[in-house]
C-alpha cells in the first residue's frame, strides 16, 4: 500500500474496539518508520522496494523501536501529559492509551505485525517470513480492490465505534 493510507483503516478499528489499551498514534508512528524503507529505496531507484522492515521479524524490531521511541518523547515531555492523565474528561479519558506505555506499545507493535501482512497481500517484492523463507503465501489472497474496501469499511466502522462510545460516556454523566 503506497504509504499506508489504507493501514490507518484498520487501526481505528482496533482503536474503537479497545480505546483504552491501544495508541493510534503510535501505530501511525510504526507505518511511518516502516515504509521510510521503501521511500528510501525508490529515492535511490534500487530494487526491490521492501526488504527487512517488510518481513515479520523487521516490522515487529521497527514497531518496538517506534514505540520506545515514543515512550521517550513522552517521558521528555513528562509534566504536561501526565497532567491530562488525571483529568477524568471522557475525551482525555480516551487519550490516556495515546500516552501509556500499554497503549503506546501495543498500538506500535500492532502496527509492526499488521504493515507486512496488508503489504504482502499486494506487492510481488516483499517476502514477509524471511529470513525463514522466501515465500510470500499472503500475494493476492484477496485482489486489491477488496483489500482497500475492508481497510476503509474497518476504518469507518472503527471510527463509528469511537465516536457512539464517546456519545454514550456523555449521556452517562
Amino acid at each position: 500500500m503506497p504509504f499506508t493510507p489504507f493501514h490507518l483503516g484498520p487501526a481505528l478499528l482496533v482503536k474503537g474496539l479497545a480505546p483504552r489499551h491501544f495508541s493510534w498514534i503510535a501505530f501511525v508512528g510504526s507505518q511511518v518508520v516502516i515504509d521510510s524503507e521503501p521511500l528510501y529505496y525508490m529515492l535511490r531507484r534500487e530494487f526491490p522496494l521492501h526488504r527487512t522492515l517488510h518481513t515479520f521479524a523487521g516490522a515487529t524490531l521497527a514497531g518496538i523501536a517506534a514505540g520506545l521511541a515514543m515512550i521517550g518523547l513522552r517521558v521528555l515531555l513528562g509534566k504536561a501529559l501526565e497532567a491530562s492523565k488525571e483529568d477524568s474528561t471522557a475525551p482525555l479519558k480516551l487519550m490516556r492509551s495515546e500516552i501509556s506505555n500499554t497503549g503506546i506499545l501495543a498500538g506500535a507493535l500492532v502496527g509492526g505485525l499488521s504493515h507486512p501482512f496488508l503489504d504482502g497481500i499486494m506487492h510481488t517484492d516483499i517476502r514477509p517470513f524471511a529470513p525463514w523463507s522466501d515465500a510470500n503465501p499472503l500475494l493476492h489472497v484477496i485482489n486489491i480492490g477488496l483489500l482497500h474496501l475492508l481497510c476503509l469499511l474497518s476504518g469507518m466502522l472503527g471510527a463509528g465505534i469511537l465516536v457512539w462510545g464517546q456519545l454514550r460516556t456523555g449521556r452517562s454523566k
